[in-house]
């Protein structure tokens, strides 16, 4: 899956599009922005942009793409610092609070516009999808890195756990830079004593 390669100049103008396409995609919905809309946004010709990328699907998995593969870099770097199980999942949960809030418009994005990408953009999205849940798994079977399959009731935990640490950002007012200590603790107690019980 490439990404448009250009001089320093188009760069940085890619990255503005980039930046807009964010914006719009997210204030109004993939659907309802057209590339008028982005290009009056950018305050530039509609024709032009195709100078800075391939088409307005591009852009969305682009920012999703990206997104996701931040995420698994943060994550697998955050839960190395660990020697436990439980200081690994503590520091795997820091990771994916602080992610969120510094990325709330692309989390939106994966949440909300995968049915926008062509089948194989899809399948690419939801193989980086399944390594973060692998991530998971190895911090749930005390590796350090990919860890076998606990059990069907594990998979079927983690599942659970992501989904419900990508949807507190609904819940999340965003007032704070960070997440809080307390919030981080209470959150990896809670998924602690359902990963023990799904494993018992």
């Amino acid at each position: 899956m490439s990404r448009v390669t250009s001089s320093h100049g188009n760069a940085e103008t890619h990255e503005r599009v980039r930046q807009a396409a964010l914006e719009l995609f997210t204030q109004k919905g993939y659907q309802s922005t057209s590339l008028r809309d982005l290009a009056s946004y950018l305050g530039m010709q509609a024709g032009s942009l195709y100078n800075h990328m391939e088409n307005k699907q591009s852009l969305l998995y682009e920012l999703m793409e990206e997104a996701l593969d931040d995420l698994l870099v943060n994550t697998r770097t955050s839960v190395k610092q660990g020697n436990t199980r439980d200081e690994r999942l503590r520091l795997f949960v820091q990771a994916s609070l602080d992610f969120q809030r510094r990325e709330r418009k692309r989390m939106t994005l994966i949440n909300r516009e995968m049915i926008n990408l062509s089948t194989e953009q899809q399948e690419h999205i939801k193989s980086l999808v399944e390594e973060y849940a692998r991530c998971l798994k190895s911090v749930i079977a005390g590796q350090s890195a990919k860890g076998p399959t606990v059990n069907h009731r594990s998979d079927l935990l983690i599942g659970a756990i992501i989904g419900m640490l990508q949807g507190l950002h609904f819940w999340d007012s965003g007032e704070a830079p960070s997440s809080s200590r307390d919030e981080v603790d209470q959150l990896t107690s809670i998924i602690s004593g359902a990963i023990s019980a799904a494993v018992a």
